[in-house]
């Protein structure tokens, strides 16, 4: 009698056991989660939040721009919307109406960096912030001390590659861009020296060749941009730093 009760005991309390463990696994630093990682894929019933309601969708076509802001040591070993376990250094995000998970290729717009990420989470639940990230995808995408940056969210597989759109959708697409360009030089050492000024002053510039009336110039460019909004801010701060040649330049897509 006592050994079968000593056997219902223990198999409750491996039962109570069970049902306390996280459902999914905590990846390792710096890891792409890919697979089921223990949990379903979800896209999720409407819900709200102070006030708002948000209504998750299917979105493979997905391609937003907005703001990014970034989550850390808060939330750190916590369960995510969808049960898979928050490392602040792997490459994860949240997002409020994407399914989960879903990979997004996530822009700096701010200095052209490029990562891909898992969307398992949801957020983030300020105005005007299309996209949380991990610590460690703030930390690549080169805005982990400023906390806020203007990014391009597009949503693409686990490999970073977008679905194809219809050709109508793909004509629709086709936009300028915006460069702001500092001086066309003969000399390339110029070029150089001027792109050094820039990139002193906390501004990643390039060097790019171009011909011109059967002469080659080396220009001194920052970009490219998408929206002329964020070239135009990013003229501004150019402007204030003293280099007042700076212009916008604009080119096809196409």
């Amino acid at each position: 009698m006592r050994l079968i009760l000593s056997l219902i005991l223990f198999s409750a309390l491996a039962a109570c056991s069970s049902s306390m463990r996280p459902i999914g696994r905590m990846p390792d630093n710096d890891e792409l989660p890919r697979g089921t990682q223990g949990v379903e894929r979800k896209v999720g019933k409407p819900y709200k939040i102070a006030g708002a309601w948000y209504y998750p969708k299917e979105q493979p076509h997905y391609d937003e721009t907005g703001y990014a802001s970034w989550y850390g040591q808060d939330f750190h070993g916590k369960k995510t919307a969808n049960g898979e376990i928050y490392n602040m250094n792997a490459l994860t995000a949240a997002h409020k109406t994407l399914p989960l998970p879903t990979y997004v290729k996530v822009t700096n717009l701010e200095n052209g960096r490029t990562i891909v990420l898992r969307v398992n989470d949801r957020g983030p639940f300020v105005k005007g912030r299309i996209i949380d990230i991990s610590r460690r995808g703030a930390q690549l995408l080169g805005f982990d001390k400023q906390g806020v940056t203007k990014v391009r969210v597009q949503a693409v597989d686990e490999h970073g590659r977008a679905p194809n759109l219809p050709k109508t959708q793909t004509a629709s697409i086709a936009k300028d861009t915006h460069f702001i360009q500092v001086g066309a030089y003969t000399q390339r050492e110029n070029a150089e020296i001027q792109a050094r000024r820039l990139r002193g002053r906390g501004h990643e510039a390039n060097v790019e060749t171009a011909s011109s009336n059967g002469r080659t110039l080396w220009r001194v460019r920052i970009g490219p941009f998408i929206e002329k909004l964020l070239a135009e801010e990013k003229l501004d701060r150019v402007v204030a730093d003293g280099f007042y040649e700076a212009r916008i330049f604009t080119e096809s897509m196409r």
